[in-house]
């Protein structure tokens, strides 16, 4: 692995550029990366009363450290750079040294890093005023900016906003032009917006600080009003003022910030947070848990949006998965508004929007370019080719070689626009359109049938029958599943089975195409009485086949929506996040004696009469079967299992539990179980439908 000199970024080592800051990196096995910030050591006390205890990273310009606060033995975080007052100015001698032989350093494929320091000279002379400055100076530098970003006559407060009204943007100032941290400093508390500290216990300035590393011990008990109000910088004041007033948890927020040393430290809760950009076996994903992630991404960065702010750092290095599973957003280092024009802009290769590596005025659909490259790495693994995005649209390339559901495709196409005017509007309508894709259930069976190794005719029977309408006006998809365990002997129990599996066909597919399946559990359980009917007629017209029968389980799907009906022993299984459960109840000798407590469910596996079934198709001359039902509704992920008693007879329910999450191709799954029965003894026909929602 090759690490960034710029931002301790890990890298593969054919690596040529960073991902997080656009580095070249064809230099840096040659060239280690430099420290300009020494780590303390561990135990290392400092103001406050913290005890550093470990070194969790580092790069050029910051440490993060676990800590201790002793004066409660509560554990934190602390983020660690160089106070204001001794901050290095910016070098680009590494990044020339790292440029490839023979390229143009302004070329069309010229990397971030080395366009960096052009797009900054263009905007030195609409830079946003750091903190602290004059009112008259501040108003000065945001007319200065007003002009010179306009690309038209009129002014940032009559250009439209993203929603098309051409009001100014939410918190303005008078002249058009919102600076970030006049929207924060206004809600801060008096201490920490810089107004001075009415305690008598505030240190000044020139005071020396209570922390040391020479071994004498610093006020454990010191009160945080004393060096609440340090000098923290703009960058960390700005994140510890963004971290009051963001109040929502996918942010990472410091709770506190103070200067020691020559060095600033902001205090942030010691929680595990996992990078995206370090997940374990890459970054690729399925379609299900790339949705979950970018739809939370969407929800953290529609709040920032209300707030009349954008984000503009969201990659893979900047978005962590919390012990929880919930997604935090980490980079709150380059929060800006529309209005507001910075220095240096963050530039995350592949994920920032081409208007900031132009130059251009950029809104809030810079973000929504952001989620969608992220949206687009978390599906493919790979990022954005940014490298001519200063002059023309890079290429999104899909299939070959990935494979993207085409609704999909589609709404991350619009997402990662060139042209912003044609991104989505908003990210909630981007939003919008990703929560209604990861509701969309669809479903892949697979059926499999196998005479076992005692018998010498297979009388059961399957059934996979699906019914779909892509239509825009009226689209509708319907899937019917049915598994039927023949009896009776001398090929009576094929003959019986058939019968069933056709007749519930035939009725569902008549019933959709009149009134229409709005019940599915009361008209799937119709369908199983009708087939009793139908093997009943037959054994009249056929003394002989008198003793024939079937058990039958069958499912009729419009998704999200399942009904389930079952006679006999033939089972339903649903198989979700919580496990394995069996949907259906057998009409079995032993499923009662169970129910009036009389043996266990482990003494049942092995009853004498544990064959005996009290309910089938074909078994009452006069009368209905007795089919039961039931409806459920399918998530994305969950898996049905229909079967025969051949399989439950030789698999526990556990081991059809394992098989069925470990597979996510329902052949793959239905396979291994029919697999796992005849192994287990295989004294009877096995069947199996195996449904994954995805």
């Amino acid at each position: 692995m090759i690490t960034c000199p710029e931002c301790g970024q890990q890298a593969n080592d054919d690596a040529r550029f960073c991902d997080r800051c656009g580095q070249g990196l064809a230099s840096s096995l040659a060239h280690p990366l430099t420290i300009s910030l020494v780590p303390l050591q561990n135990d290392t006390n400092l103001k406050g009363g913290y005890r550093i205890t470990e070194l969790l990273s580092r790069t050029a310009h910051e440490n993060r450290y676990r800590a201790v606060r002793t004066f409660d033995n509560e554990r934190v975080q602390l983020r660690e750079q160089e106070g204001p007052a001794t901050q290095p100015e910016a070098t680009i001698a590494r990044e020339n040294n790292s440029r490839p032989p023979g390229e143009d350093p302004a070329g069309p494929r010229a990397k971030t890093a080395e366009l960096r320091r052009q797009i900054s000279r263009d905007s030195a002379s609409t830079a946003t005023p750091p903190c602290g400055r004059s009112e008259s100076e501040v108003s000065d530098t945001a007319k200065a900016a007003a002009e010179d970003n306009s690309d038209s006559n009129s002014s940032p407060a009559d250009q439209k906003n993203e929603t098309g009204s051409s009001e100014p943007a939410e918190d303005a100032n008078g002249t058009g032009v919102q600076l970030l941290t006049e929207t924060v400093e206004a809600r801060l508390p008096l201490a920490a917006s810089g107004a001075e500290d009415a305690s008598s216990d505030a240190l000044l300035p020139d005071e020396p600080s209570p922390g040391t590393t020479n071994g004498q011990s610093p006020q454990e008990n010191e009160a945080p009003a004393a060096w609440e109000n340090d000098d923290l910088g703009e960058v960390f004041g700005r994140v510890l003022a963004l971290s009051m007033t963001l109040n929502h948890p996918a942010f990472q927020k410091a709770t506190a910030g103070f200067a020691d040393r020559g060095r600033v430290y902001l205090v942030y809760p010691d929680e595990e947070l996992r990078p995206l950009s370090g997940r374990t076996g890459g970054l690729r994903m399925d379609e299900d848990e790339a949705l979950h992630i970018t739809i939370q991404v969407c929800q953290a960065v529609s709040f920032v949006h209300r707030r009349g702010l954008r984000v503009n750092d969201i990659c893979p290095s900047s978005v962590a998965c919390a012990a929880d599973g919930r997604i935090k957003l980490t980079g709150l280092d380059y929060l800006s508004n529309d209005n507001e024009l910075q220095s240096e802009p963050i530039f995350n290769d592949g994920y920032t929007a081409p208007e900031i590596y132009r130059g251009k005025k950029a809104d809030k659909r810079a973000d929504i370019f952001s989620i969608g490259a992220l949206l687009y790495t978390c599906l493919t693994g790979e990022r954005l080719d940014s490298e001519t995005w200063r002059e023309e649209a890079g290429p999104v390339r899909f299939y070959p070689p990935h494979v993207v559901t085409p609704a999909l495709e589609q709404v991350l196409r619009r997402a990662l626009q060139f042209d912003s005017a044609t991104r989505w509007s908003s990210v909630e309508a981007l939003k919008t359109e990703l929560v209604k894709i990861a509701a969309t259930v669809r479903l892949r069976a697979a059926a499999l049938t196998d005479v076992g190794k005692v018998r010498e005719h297979n009388e059961d029977s399957l059934l996979v029958f699906e019914c779909r309408s892509e239509s825009l006006i009226k689209p509708e998809q319907t899937l019917l599943y049915v598994v039927a365990d023949g009896m009776g002997g001398a090929e009576a129990g094929e003959v019986a089975s058939s019968i069933a599996v056709e007749t519930i066909r035939k009725y569902v597919e008549e019933k959709i195409a009149g009134s229409g399946a709005a019940n599915v559990g009361a008209t799937v359980q119709e369908a199983l009485e009708q087939a009793n009917s139908k093997i009943i007629e037959y054994q009249a017209a056929h003394p002989e086949a008198r003793s024939m029968g079937s058990t039958a389980v069958a499912a009729l799907v419009n998704p999200p929506d399942a009904g389930i009906a079952w006679v006999g022993d033939s089972r339903v299984y649903l198989c979700d996040d919580g496990g394995l459960r069996q949907l259906s109840k057998d009409h079995s000798l032993v499923q009662r004696l169970i129910e009036i407590g009389q043996i266990t469910p482990e003494e049942a596996r092995h009853h004498e009469h544990k064959n005996v079934i009290t309910r089938s198709l074909g078994a009452r001359p006069n009368g209905p079967a007795g089919a039961e039902s039931l409806s459920v509704r399918l998530k994305r992920r969950d898996r049905l299992l229909l079967c025969s008693d051949g399989l439950t007879t030789h698999v526990e329910d556990a081991q059809i539990s394992e098989i069925l999450q470990r597979h996510s191709d329902p052949a793959a799954a239905a396979l291994e179980l029919v697999v796992a029965a005849n192994a287990g003894g295989g004294t009877d026909n096995v069947s199996v439908v195996v449904v994954i929602a995805g």
